[in-house]
């Protein structure tokens, strides 16, 4: 569920100028002010898969949070081109038992 909250001219001017002073969007200052305000009880329990993926996105570990969509057609086919392509050669356990030499 998401939630709407109206900031004046003023308010809203004073929160982006301090996401920008920290490389965050406003949203991402709110959230991570929202994380910080929180009992550290609660921080301390593990986080969710869409807990830790919100928190690696406001680090900017991450450049976005992925939809979780099913891969169209097109897709599977472009990943099943480029497995086919980088497949080639020998198994790197070949490579390493080669590489050891003689015993």
């Amino acid at each position: 569920m998401a939630h709407l909250i109206s900031l004046n001219d003023e308010a809203y001017a004073i929160l982006a100028a301090e996401a920008a002073r920290i490389e965050l969007d406003p949203e991402q200052l709110l959230r991570k002010m929202i994380y910080e305000m929180q009992s550290p009880d609660r921080r301390k329990r593990p986080l969710t898969l869409d807990e830790l993926e919100e928190r690696q996105y406001l680090e900017g570990k991450i450049s976005h949070i992925p939809a979780r969509e099913p891969l169209t057609q097109e897709e599977l086919e472009e990943r099943e081109e480029l497995a086919q392509l980088f497949a080639g050669g020998k198994p790197a356990s070949e490579m390493v038992i080669e590489d050891r030499g003689p015993y």
